[in-house]
This record gives C-alpha cells, structure tokens and sequence, in this order.
C-alpha cells in the first residue's frame, strides 16, 4: 500500500502537469487570435485613415460568416472522433473535410468576396475582397484535428503563430509606405498557409484527397448537417446581440455592447479547457469509460464556469471602467447577470461539444442552439425596449438558459435509454463514410471518418 502511494501520487502529478500543459498551450490559441488581427490596426488607420479600417472590417465581417458556413462543423463533430484514429486515419479524414469544404467554400467565399467589394469605400475594394476571401479560407485549417489530438504546439506553429507573424510584418511595412495590400495579402497567405501546414503536418496523401467520388462526398456534407447547423444558430444571437439591443434601444447600446465584449474576451479563456477536454474524451476507445470522461467533464466545466461568473459578477465593472476609459458605467444588477450568463455559457460547453457528442446526439446540439436564436433575439429586444441595457443582457442571459436546458433535456433522455436498454455505452456520432484502410491502405489503422 505504502509503496503504490508514491506512484499514485506520481502518477497523479504526471496527468496534472499533462492538462495544464494543454491548456496553457490552448490558452495561447485565441489570446494569439484575438490580439494579432489589432497589430495592424494603429498602421492601418495612420496610414490610410478610417475608410480603409471600414473596408478591412466590412472584409472580416463577411469573411467571418462565409467561414461559420464553409467550417461544416468538423469542430464540433470530428475533433472527439479523431483524437483515437491512427495517423494515417487522421490524414484521410482531414483530406475528407478540405474536400467537403472546398466544395461549400468556392461559391460561398465567393459570394463573400463579391459582396466585400461592393460594400467597401470606393478605392479599397479589392483589399476588402482579400480580406474576406482570407478569412473564409482559414476555416480549411487542421486545428480541430490538433484540438483533438492534444497538441495545441501544432495548431500554435501551423497557423496561429504564422498569421500573427505575418500580421506583424504587414503593419511595419504599412508604416513604412506600403500598400494596404501588405495587410490584406498576409491574411491570405496566413489563410492559406494554415492547411497546406497541416497537411505537412498530418502527412496527407495525394489518395486521400481522391478516396471518395463525388456523391460520397455529398453524403459527407449531409452528415455534417447538424453540426453545421449548431454553428450557424449559434452565431445568429451571438453576433446580431448588439445590432438587436439597439433596435430594441439606443440607449441600451453601450452598455450592452461592452459588457458582451468582456463577455466574449472571457469566453476565449475559458474555451481553453473545452479544447483539453474534447481530446481527452475522444481519445477514450471504450465508449462507457468515454461517456463517463464526459460527464465529469461537464462537472469540471460547470465548477470552473460558477467560478468564472462570481469573479465575472465582481470584477465587471471594474474592467469596464478600465477598458473603456471611463466611458461605461456597469450597475450591480447588470454585472450579476452577466456574471450568471458566463456560469452557464461555461457548462454548455461542455454538455453541448462534449458530452452530447460523446452521447451521438450533435443534432440536440443544433436544437439548443436553434432555442437560443429564437428565444434569445426577441428577449434582447425586449429587454433592450423596457429596461434598457441591462434588460438587454437579462435577454442574453434568458438565451443561454435555454440552451442549457435543451442540453440538459437531451443528455437525461439519452442516458435514460441507455439505462432501460441496458448498456451504459452508446455509438458515437455517425460520422461521414470512408473507405476503409483494408481497402485502400492495408495496415494503415481504422479509415471511419
């Protein structure tokens, strides 16, 4: 007894180092993200003023929903699924996802691109096109693979790093007397550097990119369907929140917007752990023991999220007062809900992108982000009309209560049919159809998708 306490306690150590590694790495990911694309930013409008930041932003905006649509949801559904493949697995399936996606992305990218041009300032038209062209290919990017797999290095040097390096570059050379096509050309190189890094990376083959026809092809983007869809609603109330608030209110604008803003930069954070813990789930063969890494998982994700939202509640007004100059004053009541909003965005993404998907059941995923939109746009309204700003949130909020409770609804059920069928474990999300290594790569390690 006595001597296995060393090696427990080793043991015990080991795995910690382990996870805080991986979210130390993650954790880099979206503050890299976050900060890399305002490097630019001083060159930029110094340079060239503020039309040219107008036609950047129009770029990024529609850049970034053509990517919502182009991603597919291969984050969502694949990242758990690839973390137990083989390598040669893993090669196959992303050659998979650059092919579905590229059939989605050309006429979707496209369109982005044409609309870019038109809605910018006259004279930067082209820059813009760039810029949301750029943005729309970045989501062919193997980081759900590196998400998956626990290795948050790859996804640092493959793309983040790259894209903040050359974002870097562009702004020296802006303000030194370059065209504003530094900036918008380094986002395309960025964007297409990302996958072709992967690629090298994952080891892709040539065959894999020929392993399915056509029609398989488009079986695969129906099965993506789901979590495609999770996306899509999710961004809905996620990105109208502001423009519904002042629709409903323009006094309700600020405050709104600032405390969404804190919001959203906290939640880069606290994605972090959502990325470990995908991977330490999906890399689980069992599916009991998976289904059990899930669910505590989800109790991690909701401890960390009451955490969060109490220092969220606390701390708010505070870094309003900060960030924003003076200029936004956040009222207690207003704090405590955005406080609670956090707790409960922290759980769902773990009941939602963990434990769902390791139940097989992503399509209740797009259902709780479905009742967020419909539930969420209407109450930011509304609040935003009777009680302004902080109404405004109070609707937030009432949204992402309604996806937690759909989450909640859908797990119960699900491991209620597992109980009364008598089996704990379930099948995972059926995933896309390949043809299998015995076929194609004798040896090579199991080819589903």
């Amino acid at each position: 007894m006595t001597s296995s306490s060393p090696r427990s306690r080793a043991a015990a150590l080991s795995r910690f180092r382990f996870f805080a590694g991986a979210v130390l790495g993650y954790l880099a990911v979206p503050i890299l993200n976050a900060v890399s694309p305002l490097l630019a930013l001083p060159s930029i409008t110094a340079s060239y003023g503020g039309p040219a930041w107008e036609a950047i932003a129009v770029g990024q905006s529609l850049g970034g929903t053509a990517g919502v649509i182009v991603e597919l949801g291969w984050g969502l559904s694949g990242s758990q699924r690839v973390a137990r493949m083989s390598g040669r697995s893993r090669a196959r399936t992303f050659g998979i996802s650059l092919l579905t996606k590229g059939i989605v992305g050309v006429p979707v990218i496209g369109l982005a691109s044409v609309v870019a041009f038109v809605m910018a300032p006259e004279g930067y038209g082209l820059e813009s096109a760039t810029v949301a062209a750029a943005a729309g290919i970045a989501m062919f990017s193997a980081g759900w693979i590196f998400i998956g797999i626990l290795k948050p290095r790859l996804f640092l040097f493959t793309e983040v790093l790259p894209r903040a390096l050359l974002i870097s570059g562009a702004a020296v050379a802006i303000h030194f007397g370059a065209a504003l096509w530094a900036y918008s050309g380094a986002l395309l190189l960025a964007a297409v550097g990302a996958p072709v890094a992967g690629a090298v990376v994952l080891g892709l083959r040539w065959c894999d990119l020929t392993a399915l026809g056509p029609r398989r092809l488009l079986r695969v983007i129906g099965y993506q369907g789901a979590a495609l869809s999770t996306n899509v609603f999710s961004s809905v109330y996620i990105s109208l929140g502001t423009t519904v608030a002042t629709l409903g209110s323009a006094n309700a604008t600020l405050l709104f917007a600032s405390v969404d803003r804190l919001q959203r930069m906290l939640q880069q954070v606290l994605r972090s752990q959502n990325f470990v813990f995908k991977g330490w789930v999906g890399r689980e063969v069992d599916p009991s023991v998976r289904i059990q890494r899930a669910v505590r998982a989800t109790m991690v994700s909701t401890l960390i999220g009451v955490v969060s939202g109490i220092l969220f509640a606390v701390c708010s007004p505070w870094a309003a007062d900060v960030i924003f100059s003076g200029t936004v004053t956040v009222p207690p009541l207003a704090a405590a809900i955005s406080g609670l909003s956090i707790a409960i965005i922290c759980t769902t993404m773990s009941t939602g992108a963990v434990l769902l998907v390791a139940l097989g059941r992503v399509g209740a995923v797009a259902r709780s982000a479905a009742t967020g939109a419909v539930i969420g746009l209407p109450g930011i309204f509304f609040g935003a009309m009777f009680l302004g700003g902080t109404g405004a949130l109070a609707g937030q909020l009432l949204a992402e209560a309604s996806v937690l409770v759909v989450q909640v609804v859908a797990v119960r059920r699900r491991l209620r049919e597992n109980r009364e069928s008598g089996r704990w474990q379930t099948s995972l999300v059926q995933g896309p159809p390949t043809v299998s290594s015995a076929d194609r790569h004798p040896g090579g390690g199991s080819g589903t998708v």
